[in-house]
């Protein structure tokens, strides 16, 4: 019974000293306003570790125990612990459900490249960064030809897979700086840092050509293919006045916009500046 005691006593002292360090180290995760609230519990977990070390003493020097508290005392101590546990758990489970969900604002649910929001985002803080270091980037939108007519004539599932075999197309011409982001439909922004106005041609028409000659697989019997608008804007540092950033976003990609339909009214298939 003597050594009963004491290894209830001992599991129960192990017990709290890892609830203990499981209450510390949420504290350190949680939001400042509840922080306090984490600190106290974990510091009530360590003073009872303490308390069991007492406990344990007190039987070597007096020979005196209760093989009932020791037994209530490590199943108590396993049920905090086991608490304690869960609550971490939950904290990580809604951590990752955050993380996802901050991620699905990021991407477009269709294609999984950038949303509307997150292509401006990051043109805005390339705009920032321009500024900064003045120098140039350009901005490219593109625009499926005749988007209309493959949704008629073979169907929207066959569209949707349309749109996601031309981001996977576009996304082999690009560097890795570059961000490619849906903004509606069958419109698309890309982001080209550093780029002037002969690179944005450039990659434009390299991006245009690539899609132009591309066999796109979809739950179609037969390959189909498109053709895309492109219109080009370079940002200027030197040239802008004195906008704020979100003014200069709007301004630039009502630019982008222009020059697309440039390019459509040229007769489609083919890139504006």
């Amino acid at each position: 019974m003597f050594l009963l005691a004491i290894i209830c006593y001992a599991a129960s002292l192990i017990l709290q000293a890892i609830a203990a360090i499981i209450g510390f180290s949420l504290s350190f995760r949680a939001s400042d306003k509840f922080r306090w609230a984490w600190l106290f519990l974990a510091s009530g977990l360590t003073l009872m570790v303490f308390r069991r070390f007492g406990s344990i003493q007190q039987i070597y020097l007096t020979g005196n125990y209760s093989l009932f508290d020791a037994v209530i005392t490590a199943i108590i101590s396993l049920c905090l612990l086991i608490g304690i546990y869960g609550i971490k758990k939950s904290f990580q489970n809604e951590r990752s459900k955050n993380t996802a969900l901050k991620l699905l604002g990021c991407l477009d649910v269709l294609t999984n490249c950038l949303s509307r929001a997150e292509i401006h985002y990051q043109i805005s803080q390339e705009i920032e960064r321009s500024l900064r270091k003045q120098e140039k980037f350009s901005l490219l939108e593109l625009d499926i030809d005749h988007f209309k007519n493959i949704n008629d004539s073979y169907g929207h599932q066959v569209g949707d897979e349309m749109l996601v075999s031309l981001v996977r197309c576009i996304q082999t011409t690009l560097r890795q700086i570059d961000h490619l982001g849906r903004i509606g439909g069958e419109e698309f922004l890309i982001l080209l840092p550093g780029a002037d106005e002969i690179e944005a041609m450039n990659a434009a028409e390299r991006i245009r050509k690539h899609i132009a000659t591309t066999q796109h697989l979809t739950s179609w019997q037969a390959p189909l293919q498109i053709t895309v608008s492109i219109g080009v804007t370079t940002f200027t540092p030197k040239q802008q006045s004195a906008l704020d950033k979100s003014e200069l976003l709007t301004a630039l990609v009502n630019e982008a916009d222009k020059a697309m339909y440039c390019a459509k009214n040229a007769g489609r298939n083919c890139s504006s500046h």
